[in-house]
């Protein structure tokens, strides 16, 4: 791999889209507010009270042996669920599994829970904040997303609020759970991890938006790239300049959610090469530092001939990579053609020059905004909806290498 070079933006053929049309661009001003959830909270009463609660005739709200009032946060912290799901358990809706349902009346029943009329009532005011919950601060794409999203809801008089969920649920919970608190007019989840049966929770009880992940159905609008077509951008780009051997390297699953489909859409691009080209692909899964990974796959590949395709999951994960890759070429002559996701900030700078698929965060914000205000004006109830955005190749000189 090179740095020196102009870089060239690869398109695909056409745009997959469905959904609102395209808003204008937003407004350049944003009021951000950042607070970092924090875990669960811990019971100060003695054993024999923590679990058992009664209700008292002093306002009708059921209250615990120390005085404190029975939420349905508590009822979610006794079942081991999200309090989203709890709400939805204990409304009888049917999107709920049985046995989790029955579960959850029974730890209500035992804490003394019942609705709280007057609180069900204000939380159906009109707010004029949306909440986003990044899966974390270590991507400049999220950072860079969080910005578009204030300047979108800015433009329409709206607050952003953000926190930052984790990969321990727990933590997220926590941070879903603090922007219901204060009644947002709904909430956008970037590349949540979270099983479908919450999600479709979450949504009943307030408009509600995926970034970076395909909606389960429900309610639960989504606006994300095409990942098969980003897939294809990207095989086509290193077997045309001569790889037959592709590795990808990933988070966890629990730290990104469109891992996954990522490199299942990976997996069939390279498929589709093996009647011409006959190339094969690994993938390999890394922590937060993703340079363990590049050398297991620089090992793995060793001197097989032609150059190696390194698909990072994003610019942060081969920004990690470059280091790894230069003193793999100066040690042993390593041939190696890299390409990344996100095409932020970083892979534009001369000492990374990294080759990497756009995904626009400007169109993607306006259009998640757009998706929760309409649910949140028109308490609009239908089923969701789904924008897919066409990706672009950016190509720089970690996949061009030098030119004569």
């Amino acid at each position: 791999m090179n740095f020196c070079c102009p870089e060239r933006v690869v398109r695909p053929a056409c745009l997959v889209a469905s959904g609102p049309s395209q808003p204008g661009r937003a407004g350049r001003t944003c009021n951000l507010h950042l607070t970092r959830a924090s875990g669960r909270r811990r019971s100060h009463a003695p054993p024999s009270q923590r679990h058992h609660r009664r209700s008292t005739s002093t306002g009708g709200a059921p209250v615990s042996a120390n005085g404190q009032v029975v939420t349905q946060s508590d009822v979610a912290r006794a079942a081991g669920v999200s309090r989203s799901l709890v709400s939805l358990a204990l409304s009888g809706s049917p999107k709920v599994a049985p046995d989790t349902r029955e579960r959850i009346h029974r730890v209500a029943a035992d804490l003394g829970y019942r609705v709280n009329v007057a609180a069900s009532s204000l939380a159906r005011r009109r707010s004029s904040i949306i909440g986003v919950v990044l899966p974390n601060l270590r991507n400049a794409f999220f950072e860079r997303l969080a910005r578009c999203l204030g300047e979108a809801a800015s433009a329409r008089g709206m607050t952003l609020f953000i926190t930052v969920g984790s990969e321990q649920p727990t933590v997220l919970h926590q941070a879903i759970e603090s922007l219901l608190g204060v009644r947002v007019a709904g909430i956008v989840l970037v590349s949540p991890w979270l099983p479908d049966e919450d999600l479709l929770a979450i949504a009943e009880e307030v408009p509600t938006c995926l970034v970076g992940r395909r909606s389960p159905g429900g309610k639960v609008d989504a606006v994300h790239i095409d990942e098969p077509a980003a897939a294809r951008l990207v095989v086509d780009h290193l077997v045309g300049r001569g790889a037959r051997t592709i590795a990808y390297i990933g988070p966890s699953t629990t730290d990104e959610a469109s891992r996954r489909e990522r490199e299942q859409a990976l997996s069939q691009a390279v498929a589709s090469t093996r009647s011409q080209v006959g190339a094969t692909m690994s993938v390999y899964e890394c922590g937060r530092d993703a340079g363990p990974a590049v050398r297991a796959a620089l090992s793995d590949q060793g001197n097989g001939s032609g150059p190696l395709g390194l698909v990072m999951h994003n610019d942060g994960f081969a920004i990690d990579a470059v280091p790894v890759l230069r003193e793999a070429a100066r040690d042993r002559g390593a041939r190696v053609l890299l390409v990344s996701y996100d095409n932020t900030y970083l892979a534009e700078r001369e000492e990374f020059s990294l080759t990497s698929v756009s995904q626009s965060d400007e169109r993607m914000a306006a259009q998640a905004v757009e998706l929760v205000s309409q649910r949140a004006d028109t308490a609009r109830n239908d089923a969701a909806r789904s924008v897919v955005l066409a990706p672009t190749l950016v190509e720089r000189t970690s996949s061009l290498g030098r030119r004569a």
